[in-house]
């Protein structure tokens, strides 16, 4: 009798066992989703997926729309708006020696400092219906290379409003490269992490940049090194192509502290651009500083806020512009609390730029001379 109730015993205990460790597989999270989200906005953590030949086959989906309003705007530019901020569908493999992303749809990338341009508009001119999409090889845990549309090594904020703390992109992401076309190569050893890419700059068509980072993460700290520029000179000029800045070479140093309740990110940047004779304009740069952080205040609600001062030397009368005018500054303040519920968000935003030493005609308002725009925006959506 005993040995059969520990043979039953037995039974019992491996049935749940397997019951257990089958249920602890179906219930396995899926692996981190891309593009990167700086929070407080998440993707959906059963996200829909398919099984395609052995793999599965992740898909997402973002819906935004905003509306806005803002003092001293540009010529052309109303006042107020209401517009989509994002409508876009991510297809990935995250998985596997073969991995791939497509993102495809409408958006905008609203930076402080520039004029409004409906998301339609944005869209087309910019980087298309297709703002990115690669495909990438991975041999192993540590090593990687990716090629196709690519987002810059640059900068600490990301391309896309639900990306970001905060809606618009700061001034000092104005001076940076966005989405690039190339190749990339990505190790890690470690604590440290590497990666260098080969790319066409600001999406100029012509694969004359090289970009580098090196990261040194330590439980909730990280320390960022990203250095990029041009190897050559390029005159191309487009929507998202600007001559001063695609010619030009940049540094950040970037701090990320994330822990509980903050994530806290102070950077350093610099960019330098050379003589430029075709455009009469002679070597100028730029040194800038940004704070970004947020507080989560409870499982609903957080409050994001970004400081920024970027100062540009004029050291001829000739030299280049990398804002409103050679010799130009700038002090921007934005503050973007943010309610989330399941799969939905809300959040309004108030933003101020103050520009100095200008060149008349270059800043705010109608006649380009007013050194100072408010805006408020206010953005909701969901996320599939």
């Amino acid at each position: 009798m005993k040995f059969r109730l520990a043979a039953m015993a037995l039974v019992t205990t491996s049935s749940t066992l397997a019951a257990t460790a089958a249920h602890a597989q179906e219930a396995a999270p899926p692996p981190a989703l891309l593009p990167a989200l700086s929070g407080p906005l998440s993707y959906n953590p059963d996200p829909v997926s398919v099984d395609v030949a052995g793999s599965k086959i992740y898909v997402s989906a973002i819906g935004s729309g905003y509306v806005g309003t803002q003092s001293n705007t540009t010529p052309g530019v109303d006042s107020s708006f209401a517009d989509l901020s994002n409508a876009q569908v991510i297809v990935q493999k995250p998985e596997g020696t073969f991995q791939f992303l497509v993102q495809a749809g409408l958006y905008n990338q609203e930076t402080l400092g520039a004029a409004f341009v409906k998301s339609t508009d944005y869209t087309s001119n910019s980087y298309g219906v297709v703002p990115q999409a690669w495909i990438k090889i991975a041999p192993s845990a540590n090593f990687n290379v990716q090629a196709g549309i690519l987002p810059t090594l640059i900068g600490l904020e990301a391309p896309f409003t639900f990306q970001n703390i905060n809606i618009e992109r700061g001034i000092l992401w104005g001076q940076e490269n966005v989405m690039t076309r190339g190749v990339q190569a990505n190790v890690t050893a470690g604590k440290l992490s590497f990666s260098l890419a080969y790319t066409d700059g600001f999406f100029s068509g012509k694969l004359n940049w090289l970009s580098g980072i090196a990261s040194y993460v330590d439980g909730p700290h990280t320390l960022s090194v990203v250095v990029g520029g041009a190897l050559s000179k390029n005159y191309r000029s487009t929507f998202n192509t600007p001559v001063v800045q695609n010619n030009s070479t940049m540094v950040n140093v970037i701090y990320s502290y994330s822990g509980s309740k903050w994530l806290v990110q102070p950077y350093f940047q610099y960019a330098w651009v050379p003589d430029l004779p075709q455009l009469g304009t002679t070597k100028a740069e730029n040194f800038a500083v940004g704070l970004l952080a947020k507080y989560k205040i409870d499982d609903n609600w957080s409050l994001p806020v970004r400081f920024e001062y970027i100062d540009t030397n004029r050291p001829s009368a000739t030299a280049a512009n990398f804002l409103y005018g050679p010799g130009s500054n700038a002090f921007t303040f934005t503050v973007t609390p943010t309610y989330t519920w399941q799969r939905f968000f809300v959040r309004p935003e108030f933003s101020y730029v103050r520009a100095g030493s200008i060149t008349p005609g270059a800043a705010f308002g109608a006649t380009g001379l007013k050194k100072e725009q408010v805006r408020g925006r206010l953005e909701f959506g969901v996320m599939f």
